[in-house]
């Protein structure tokens, strides 16, 4: 179980891509459920910096009687840019404390089309192809492509020394209850290469697609983050 809680934490918590309908500033808090019972909370952020780049930051934990047994803090942070009308990650951070620490780091340098990937204390360089992202910051990209109304998306993410693509697949139109209330959403279903994992996000035009349910299917349990309150996404994003 606690494994899943953290894959569940990581997923709501992977590059070249048009900057047009990228989301505002924003802050999003969620809830996260397993058999119906909340055992974590967590939040996302995306700012802008005073030197014009951008910050994603996702933090989540554990509460409640969960966290009495198995307390659990994730800390993921993307720095990227937007450059000639395309986002570009710069470095990403991963800090994951409790009864067990764990902790990876990536530079992006451009100028060469590499990455330097830290990962289980081994450092090496890899190659980045046109448009990789980190992990992170590919739900925010999906929001803006979304936006300008794509549907069949495919993302290369650079993560634990490699590049993994992902692809998300479009399944219905759903109406789903959040803590802001009833919202229409757009489903999407991610499977594992191996089909042993199965993340579905359920994003909202409403919020500029943000993604208000995520729920990660392991092993038979099902983990659920739904939406609890969002600002920044003003009424000017709102269709």
């Amino acid at each position: 179980m606690k494994k899943l809680v953290i894959s569940l934490l990581l997923l709501w918590s992977a590059g070249l891509h048009a900057a047009n309908d990228f989301p505002p500033s924003f802050t999003a808090k969620y809830t996260l459920y397993a058999k119906g019972i909340s055992v974590g909370e967590g939040t996302r952020t995306l700012t802008v910096q005073k030197d014009g780049t951008f910050l994603l930051e996702s933090v989540g934990k554990t509460t409640g009687w969960v966290a009495w047994f198995k307390k659990i803090r994730i800390e993921e942070r993307s720095k990227f840019t937007q450059q000639n009308g395309k986002i570009r990650p710069l470095e990403y951070t991963y800090h994951q404390t409790g009864k067990k620490t764990r902790y990876s780091h990536l530079s992006f340098h451009w100028y060469k089309n590499t990455a330097t990937s830290t990962y289980k204390g081994e450092t090496k360089e890899i190659k980045l192809e046109e448009g990789t992202l980190d992990r992170l910051l590919y739900q925010v990209v999906l929001m803006q492509e979304l936006k300008q109304g794509k549907r069949q998306l495919e993302y290369k993410i650079a993560n634990k020394g490699k590049i993994s693509v992902y692809r998300p697949i479009m399944k219905n139109w759903e109406r789903i209850e959040t803590g802001i209330g009833e919202l229409s959403t757009l489903k999407y279903e991610r499977v594992s290469s191996n089909n042993e994992r199965r993340t579905t996000l359920w994003c909202a035009p409403k919020l500029h697609y943000l993604p208000v349910q995520v729920e990660h299917v392991e092993k038979g349990e099902v983990f659920r983050l739904v939406l609890q309150s969002v600002d920044g996404l003003s009424p000017t994003y709102w269709e």
